[in-house]
């Protein structure tokens, strides 16, 4: 029986200590996680591949995400446990490894005296301690201002908001974990750090060139003022966008962060690329069995803006109740996409700026679009699309349709793939690549999945595909098929 008509907005779920047990494992996944984190900033490569075969024997449909690291600047050990640091202090940074003492910091970054310019910012520890660089020293240390009181922690991460850094966005250990997720048959990959459309086409070139045979989903993470001035661009290479509103919070004003995450999503969907919101989404219930009246509705405007995914990141790695995380926020999807509003902004066509790509004359563009039509007048419908590598399945999915998308794919690793795009549930034809299949095979599926699904059973599917049947790039038809048994 095919699982259509669930929620349509994709739940993330970060693997942690309070999650990586068997049974909490099954309860994550059960209450709506549709793919499951793996973030490589914390962990060893036993851990993980602990945690792999976890999920794959817990479940065939959920997928693989690999957060890379990206490149760390950080400060050093300390003479003490924790040193405070007040408003107005006069401190040295250096890039010398040295213990720090609160009067002299040392910042684990080479180029820190010719990158990190006069008046420049620096923020340590998630912007909790805030300064100004002063002047130039020498060449190995800069005078700073400390603007905000604080604690100064052992090895907290840095952050120079308004600085160029020479660093690469991919680094050696990047390399290593891309390999490691290639070995283990992991699904995605979000990239840390990206600033340009460079750094995303460097993970894909990298992988392509090592493992032509295989393809994943790439995630560009937008997390640097770089990146925002270059999203557009960014957006094109990429196969989805994150809003890591965590590290954007650190490097553009907080107040600002409300629009860049609308102006995002917006640019995703205008490019027809999956994009996940992310951090902070239920942080209360790391510690509390029920989140905040605040939260819940970032979650449903997360979703009017036109998000395919919510990720939940300390709620399910190191809170109390993540499986409780992952059900409220399975509940509060399925609250906003059973509301008038979201079905006047979507099934009405209010949402206009998200029907993007009416500026290209492609014919599968025009196939899509023809396809959430005829669902827009069609009552109790279904989009199917018979798709190859989950293109057509995700052009159909960025228009939001209000009814669900049944994508029939050739195996387990695309119907994965498709674990991010909104609204789509997937069933596995494994001889849609033969070029003689018959239509009727595939209207047999379709009706066979939904033998079970009782009054809930849509009357009609809306068939989309191409001519060889799933030949990639042929999307060239639209055919309203009347389900078996109903009138």
């Amino acid at each position: 029986m095919f699982n259509i008509g669930r929620k349509r907005v994709k739940i993330v779920a970060t693997l942690g200590p309070a999650s990586d047990g068997k049974h909490v494992l099954e309860n994550i996944i059960k209450n709506g996680a549709d793919v499951i984190r793996l973030n490589f900033s914390h962990g060893d490569e036993s851990y993980f591949i602990k945690a792999i075969k976890s999920i794959r024997s817990i479940s065939k449909d959920a997928g693989i995400l690999i957060d890379l690291p990206g490149p760390k600047i950080r400060t050093g050990k300390l003479l003490k446990d924790y040193i405070p640091i007040n408003k107005g202090d006069i401190m040295t940074l250096t890039n010398r490894h040295i213990v720090s003492d609160g009067k002299k910091i040392f910042i684990d970054y080479a180029y820190l005296c010719k990158d990190i310019k006069p008046k420049s910012l620096v923020y340590i520890d998630d912007g909790k301690i805030k300064l100004k660089i002063i002047k130039k020293l020498n060449e190995n240390e800069l005078e700073a201002e400390v603007l905000t009181d604080g604690i100064l922690k052992p090895e907290k991460g840095i952050n120079f908001p308004d600085s160029v850094l020479n660093i690469p966005s991919i680094t050696y250990n990047d390399k290593e974990f891309l390999k490691f997720g290639v070995e283990h048959n992991v699904d995605m990959f979000a990239v840390s750090f990206v600033r340009g459309c460079e750094d995303i086409l460097y993970v894909k070139d990298f992988l392509k060139n090592n493992y032509p045979e295989k393809e994943f989903l790439i995630i560009a993470k937008i997390e640097k003022v770089e990146a925002l001035k270059n999203i557009e661009k960014i957006a094109m290479v990429s196969d989805a966008l994150m809003v890591a509103r965590g590290d954007l919070g650190v490097e553009a004003p907080v107040e600002n962060i409300p629009l860049e995450q609308k102006r995002i999503i917006s640019v995703a969907n205008f490019y027809k690329k999956p994009v996940i919101t992310a951090t902070q989404m239920l942080l209360s219930m790391v510690e509390n069995e029920s989140p905040t009246r605040a939260e819940v509705t970032d979650i449903s405007n997360a979703i009017f803006d036109g998000t395919d995914a919510v990720m939940l990141s300390e709620e399910t790695a190191v809170g109390k109740y993540p499986a409780e995380a992952v059900k409220y926020m399975s509940k509060i999807i399925r609250a906003t996409e059973n509301s008038a509003m979201f079905n006047k902004i979507y099934k009405f066509g209010n949402g206009e700026e998200y029907l993007t790509g009416r500026h290209t004359p492609d014919i599968s563009n025009i196939i899509a679009e023809m396809s959430v039509a005829a669902s827009k007048l069609l009552k109790n419908s279904i989009i199917a699309a018979i798709t190859r590598s989950g293109y057509t399945a995700n052009l159909i999915s960025s228009l939001k349709p209000h009814v669900p998308i049944l994508a029939i794919v050739p195996n387990e690793f695309v119907k994965r793939k498709l674990s991010l795009s909104y609204g789509v549930s997937c069933a596995v034809m494994k001889n849609i690549e033969d070029k003689d299949i018959d239509l009727k095979d595939v209207i047999d599926l379709i009706n066979g999945g939904l033998k079970n699904a009782g009054s809930k059973s849509p009357d009609y599917a809306i068939l989309t595909g191409g001519v060889p049947i799933g030949e990639p790039g042929s999307t060239d038809f639209v055919k309203i098929v009347r389900l078996r048994g109903r009138k």
